[in-house]
């Protein structure tokens, strides 16, 4: 038990300086090609700021992975073994590659990211394709429901759900960056608190956060890089698919099912309250007057 902390919080430490020094190299790419948020675009931000904070968390967060693998740390685990563990790296590799070669080609070419929902389910496919799928749900007061056929849909509507909540949280600078480094932080204590010997999942969640915590520095206080039209998906989806790894239903069940709906009504209350108010343009006759 001890090695799996040691081994996680040793890569939560070097994930989230990795993803700090390259948030610096990216962001100055970003300005010095004139990869920048179009205010008049995106009403949210009054500035331009560098685009491509995703690259940061992709590449810090795999990298460990490679790593790991490469050095024979992992093994076989309590619900997977090590053959399985190296098809869902790799299936997640691809599927997230995926996710940064088409957000990085939006933000360059300055797309409108009108197809960037398709990408997320023809990634989810990938997910499919490699076995990271839903196949029993442990809810609790009900039990276990195998989900049969229905595996894919539920996981496309599973990952489409948590991805568009790191979007609505994403226009807060920062929050989205925030909310999923707290959160795979939990979700690795409560990997940990299982007591059965796993290292994978808890890797997992405890690199991701301190991935996603990299670029806090520059989001909430330096305000240097945002993830883009389109990055900010790749954040969710990440955590979305390391909920589906975990073959934890029923805690992602009773963890999820408050805070999405808690964030849901907090992020629309003030979108249509408070920030239409204040940032819609204002009319000759209301600035006459």
């Amino acid at each position: 038990m001890q090695s799996v902390w040691t081994l996680c919080l040793v890569s939560a430490g070097g994930t989230f300086v990795l993803s700090c020094l390259l948030a610096m190299l990216v962001q100055r790419i970003a300005r010095d090609r004139k990869v920048l948020s179009d205010p008049k675009k995106v009403r949210f931000y009054t500035s331009e700021r560098p685009l491509l904070g995703h690259i940061p968390v992709f590449v810090s967060f795999f990298l460990p992975f490679a790593l790991t693998f490469g050095l024979g740390i992992f093994s076989d685990d309590f619900f997977y073994t090590l053959v399985e563990l190296k098809r869902i790296s790799i299936g997640l590799f691809l599927a997230s590659l995926f996710l940064v070669i088409s957000a990085t080609y939006s933000d360059v070419r300055n797309d409108p990211g009108d197809l960037e929902w398709l990408y997320i389910i023809g990634s989810s496919l990938l997910l499919y394709f490699f076995e990271i799928r839903f196949i029993v749900l442990k809810i609790p007061l009900i039990g276990d429901i195998n989900v049969r056929f229905w595996g894919l849909p539920l996981l496309m509507v599973w990952v489409l759900l948590v991805v568009s909540i790191t979007e609505l949280l994403d226009f807060f600078e920062g929050l989205a960056s925030a909310v999923i480094t707290l959160i795979s932080l939990v979700f690795f204590h409560l990997q940990i608190a299982k007591g059965q010997g796993e290292v994978f999942v808890p890797f997992f969640f405890a690199t991701l956060g301190g991935a996603v915590a990299g670029l806090l520095p520059f989001q909430l206080f330096q305000k240097k890089i945002l993830y883009g039209k389109s990055g900010n998906k790749l954040v969710g989806f990440l955590f979305a698919t390391g909920t589906v790894i975990a073959r934890r239903k029923e805690t992602t069940g009773q963890f999820f099912l408050f805070p999405i709906v808690l964030v849901l009504f907090v992020v629309v209350l003030i979108h249509f309250l408070f920030l239409e108010s204040q940032l819609r343009p204002i009319s000759p006759t209301r600035a006459e007057k």
